[in-house]
């Protein structure tokens, strides 16, 4: 699992560099206003694809259940299944948002009636571009199925990097939201053909695998499909409808500046979640052979924190620099401390994702759906109150409610039978190390150099520390379990 962690980490830290290293750009290329144009348009199209965790987070839980027992014909039932749900929900999804995207930015009365019209043209591009990436996440999860993380992340980065720097060079040589949303739907179409090619190739190498239709299967499948929608849903309606309610309420420039601190301090929650993904189909083949979960847990707690705190720790201590650099004559006093404010909420909840995937991975996808719903639902709540009576700042301390979020631990310990004292011990001394951060942030406001080189040396010795505990994981698996003839 630790293996498969780390290629995530990896890819994400790539694709996530790559991200952030553009906004900068399209922000000076574009302008803020016409960036807020972009950032509702793309919310939108982030919203919809939303709807493809279902297909993909199945296709990873079945069929890793199916290649554990080695049951070809489940196998097959199951890829016929995630398939053809994949292209129907694709289909649909795709059509919503061709026909009816200019009528919901029709609403955002914030925006002038040229950005409205300039977004519903990018939203009809957007129709085709979601049909491309729910058929292109499909594959992926048949492709974490078989524990293929490495090339999973390879071809993701490269997406990132042609379609990141293709976005840059649209708005340089003067294209605006419809021109980059085009050249959005250009490098997921490659992407996609990409996928085709490797998931034919691996099946081939599979022989006894081949299309094959059950009703039953297809109910269970969508039963768990439909309950990882909706938590999907959840998640999508605070990370992506936030958005659309700053706009209405603040206006476009307010909503560029909101974008650009969100999408710097979202890296946080994506970088840790996705290190901790493995656990789906890992814990699904643990439970199918029916071992102790624990020590895989304990793994993707500390990868978690490490990563989460890490993160945090940095844009927290450097949110001046960070807002001269990445959102230039933005960098006011106040949306410094909306970065702050922001990095600290986004640290904290990103503390769910181990219990997030190991609801799914054990087949608890309704208890998820309840939770990330409910926790959506508050957020967008105190987002639209602090937007309307605090502005900015408000808006960006409104994502607390999503701290809801956190019981998903609770629940995922319990469905694992590990002790929640048990895990407060394995993320203390992180929660201390983020503490003391803000202190120093606080402290040495004044001082940039010596807060930079703090950075570096918690990084350090957080990096050391997370090293110490996998060497101690090590040797106490191995005096477990000796080698036989030891």
């Amino acid at each position: 699992m630790i293996r498969n962690g780390l290629y995530n980490v990896g890819g994400q830290t790539v694709r996530g560099a790559i991200g952030l290293f553009t906004i900068p750009f399209l922000i000076r290329f574009l302008g803020i206003r016409e960036y807020g144009v972009w950032s509702l348009a793309y919310a939108l199209l982030a919203l919809m694809t939303m709807s493809e965790a279902g297909m993909s987070v199945a296709a990873a839980v079945f069929l890793s259940k199916d290649i554990a027992e080695g049951d070809s014909r489940a196998t097959s039932e199951t890829l016929s299944v995630v398939l053809l749900g994949a292209v129907l929900l694709a289909t649909v999804i795709g059509l919503f948002l061709l026909l009816g995207g200019s009528q919901v930015v029709r609403s955002v009365v914030a925006f002038s009636v040229s950005e409205r019209a300039e977004a519903g043209r990018a939203l009809r591009i957007a129709g085709l571009a979601v049909f491309v990436y729910i058929i292109e996440r499909a594959l992926v999860g048949i492709e974490q199925a078989f524990d293929r993380y490495a090339t999973i992340n390879v071809l993701d980065v490269s997406q990132s990097l042609v379609g990141n720097v293709g976005l840059v060079v649209v708005a340089w040589l003067g294209g605006k939201t419809t021109a980059m949303m085009k050249w959005q739907l250009f490098a997921w179409a490659v992407l996609l053909s990409v996928h085709c090619l490797f998931v034919f190739r691996l099946l081939h190498l599979h022989h006894r695998m081949s299309l094959r239709w059950s009703a039953n299967k297809a109910r269970k499948i969508l039963r768990f499909s439909a309950a990882a929608w909706v938590s999907a849903l959840g998640t999508a309606a605070f990370g992506q409808c936030d958005r659309l309610v700053v706009g209405g309420v603040l206006g476009a420039p307010a909503l560029g500046i909101y974008s650009a601190i969100t999408n710097m301090t979202s890296k946080i929650n994506s970088f840790s979640g996705t290190a901790v993904q493995p656990l789906v189909p890992s814990l699904s083949r643990t439970a199918t052979i029916g071992t102790s979960t624990e020590g895989q847990l304990k793994q993707a707690v500390h990868l978690n924190a490490l990563i989460a705190i890490e993160a945090a720790v940095f844009l927290f201590v450097l949110a001046d620099w960070i807002m001269r650099v990445m959102v230039p004559g933005a960098s006011v006093p106040q949306n410094i401390l909306g970065l702050q404010i922001a990095t600290i909420i986004y640290a904290l909840y990103s503390f769910n994702a181990p219990g997030y995937f190991i609801l799914f991975s054990v087949g608890a996808a309704r208890t998820n759906a309840l939770v990330v719903l409910a926790s959506g639902a508050a957020s967008l709540g105190l987002i639209f109150l602090g937007s309307r009576y605090f502005g900015l700042i408000g808006a960006l301390g409104g994502n607390v409610g999503y701290f809801g979020t956190l019981l998903l631990i609770v629940a995922g310990l319990r469905k694992t039978r590990v002790a929640v004292r048990r895990y407060l011990s394995w993320v203390a001394l992180p929660c201390l190390w983020l503490a003391v951060a803000v202190g120093v942030g606080l402290v040495l406001r004044p001082y940039l150099q010596w807060r930079a080189i703090f950075c570096l040396v918690q990084a350090l010795l957080f990096v050391l520390w997370f090293v110490h505990y996998r060497r101690d994981s090590w040797m106490e698996s191995k005096i477990r379990h000796p080698l036989p003839g030891n």
